[in-house]
């Protein structure tokens, strides 16, 4: 029987994740204006010392390899663009949010890390791919899967039969989630951003990535996303990453137009990076829990 919620109606029923910070949303209403300078977006930034000092250890991290050290949030906007951080500034304040959800039904170290691989993971196609401001696909691979702690939260004893049937296996959710609650992680998910004002990019490739082939404007983001969610799940199961490329659908392979040599490539600079990577984004709390 399905239930009567809607991804609508689960998201607006939790608005301690809905609205974003105080420091986000001080942003935020810089960025709506048309005419706003990028010293206002700095300055919205460092209000908040703790934003601010995450936000230059991201940028003063391996994951820019920026040359030279950066030492002030107003060069940081300069350097990496005032949407990007706005991102960044937001997925930080996600990890911090969602902290109270129920440990009998997720590991939250484990649910973030996996993210972060995801998201490490699909950067680095996007790099293969020639995508500019590849940064996104990492945003985008870290909250590919937020939607599902909306459920955890909303729908707890639905979440437990879910994963009950599941039994571990990631790749078998979806498919449980559309058949006992009408909707999947990714259209609460996709919520969420349009919530928190992400570009259109993000929102779309969210969700879209369980079914890229339907993603309109944004469809190499989907897709690659999709690709990097399927890489990340047989990597944690343990499988060879060969049997995803050799299941990959011929209208997403054409969309992504990566050989399989790229595709590799990226799987092994996602295993050498993702160590570094989750040790700046993650928060201390989650790594020594």
């Amino acid at each position: 029987m399905l239930i009567a919620e809607t991804p609508e109606t689960l998201v607006m029923g939790t608005p301690q994740l809905v609205s974003p910070s105080v420091a986000v949303a001080r942003i935020w209403s810089v960025l709506e204006r048309e005419d706003f300078k990028l010293a206002e977006v700095a300055e919205a930034i460092g209000q908040d010392p703790a934003l601010t000092a995450r936000l230059l250890k991201i940028v003063n991290s391996s994951f820019y390899g920026l040359p030279g050290r950066v030492e002030t949030i107003t060069r940081a906007v300069g350097l990496v663009g005032a949407d990007t951080l706005y991102s960044l500034a937001l997925t930080t304040s996600v990890i911090h949010g969602f902290r109270k959800i129920p440990t009998c039904l997720v590991n939250m170290n484990e649910f973030w890390l996996n993210s972060v691989y995801c998201g490490v993971i699909s950067r680095l196609l996007a790099q293969e791919a020639s995508v500019l401001h590849s940064e996104r696909l990492f945003v985008a691979g870290l909250l590919h899967r937020i939607g599902a702690l909306i459920i955890y939260l909303r729908l707890p004893d639905q979440a437990r039969e879910i994963l009950l049937a599941a039994a571990g296996d990631d790749r078998l959710v979806p498919a449980l989630e559309k058949d006992r609650l009408g909707f999947t992680y990714a259209e609460i998910g996709a919520e969420l951003a349009k919530a928190w004002k992400l570009p259109p990019a993000l929102q779309e490739a969210i969700r879209w990535h369980l079914e890229p082939e339907l993603a309109e404007a944004h469809r190499l983001e989907a897709s690659l996303l999709y690709l990097a969610n399927q890489l990340k799940t047989v990597a944690l199961l343990g499988f060879p990453a060969e049997d995803v490329l050799r299941a990959i659908p011929e209208e997403i392979a054409a969309t992504i137009r990566l050989d399989d040599a790229q595709i590799m490539k990226a799987m092994s600079q996602a295993a050498e990076k993702f160590s570094e990577t989750a040790a700046v984004f993650m928060l201390d709390a989650y790594v020594r829990h």
